[in-house]
């Protein structure tokens, strides 16, 4: 059934003759007749005829008329559907991350997209540490620590890095190590130390840096999330290790902060799964847009800004 042949028979009977119906579709009158002919061949039984200078609906075209109308209807509804989608005003996008992304990276990002797009719905699934728990295919991108994380993925996938950032020592307050100048991964061996996770990307970078170094930490205390390494370190209980960007936004925990190993500290990367150009909807792209505009922004501003 070719759509466009029964819209063309709704506009002629709804016009009531062949040149009406050729000015509101914006065709010639042989193109309609050659449409109303295809339809009516497929049918085998005259859909029209002639009524002075018009045309009336034959018992057929009568019988084909009101799934014509339906057919109009759900024309209608799909070009709205797609109009609304690829102005983003309609869509769905669906986020997948772990704790530290999900708290400290993505949330500015997520409310300046909405303010921006607010018919858009935004699902955010975070502080995930075991990736092979949740249906990748009910996500639409995942923000990671940690580039091999991810196992699973659909072949149109790629994992590529996101952001970078540095993951800071923090000490509580009083720490007898906060006297001393001069501070290295070796004089941390003496202490208790706050650890992450073992999923954990932060406790995987930080733990390369001690391999590197030929040290071997004790594994003191081990907590989940960024918010708990925070507490326990605030409470005295030990050493740890955070992400400066988790320190920006919790200038409440008294704490002190040091660059281990000086000076170049640890750097992190974080690793975004997004699919490809060709696989991404109109709410993926424009998403992704931003966040490539945010990243502009940003770059901009620290270069700017005075050193």
């Amino acid at each position: 059934m070719d759509t466009e042949l029964l819209l063309t028979f709704l506009t002629v009977a709804r016009s009531g003759g062949i040149s009406a119906a050729a000015r509101e579709l914006h065709r010639s009158q042989p193109a309609v007749t050659e449409r109303l002919q295809k339809l009516t061949q497929q049918v085998g039984e005259p859909l029209t005829m002639r009524s002075g200078r018009g045309i009336r609906l034959t018992p057929a075209g009568e019988a084909l008329l009101s799934t014509a109308q339906r057919m109009r209807e759900v024309v209608d509804e799909f070009d709205d559907i797609v109009l609304r989608r690829q102005r983003l005003q309609n869509g769905v996008l669906r986020i997948a991350a772990t704790n530290t992304v999900a708290n400290y990276f993505l949330p500015q990002h997520l409310v300046a997209f909405q303010r921006q797009f607010p018919d858009v719905e935004l699902q955010l699934r975070g502080g995930i540490i075991d990736w092979s728990n949740i249906s990748l295919s009910d996500w639409d991108l995942f923000f990671l620590e940690g580039g091999l994380d991810l196992e699973g993925l659909p072949s149109y996938y790629t994992v590529t890095p996101w952001l970078y950032d540095e993951i800071m020592t923090i000490f509580p307050e009083g720490h007898p190590l906060l006297a001393q100048d001069d501070l290295t991964l070796e004089s941390l061996m003496s202490y208790p130390m706050i650890w992450r996770e073992r999923a954990s990307g932060i406790r995987r970078s930080v733990e390369q840096v001690f391999h590197d170094a030929h040290l071997v930490p004790k594994q003191s205390i081990e907590v989940t999330g960024v918010e708990a390494v925070g507490a326990a370190v605030d409470a005295g209980l030990g050493i740890g290790f955070v992400t400066a960007a988790a320190l920006r936004c919790r200038k409440d925990w008294r704490v002190h902060v040091r660059r281990l190993p000086s000076p170049h500290g640890i750097q992190w990367t974080l690793y975004m799964a997004r699919p490809q150009p060709i696989y991404q909807s109109h709410t993926i792209r424009a998403f992704l847009q931003f966040l490539d505009a945010d990243a502009v922004r940003a770059s901009d501003t620290a270069a700017a800004s005075p050193h």
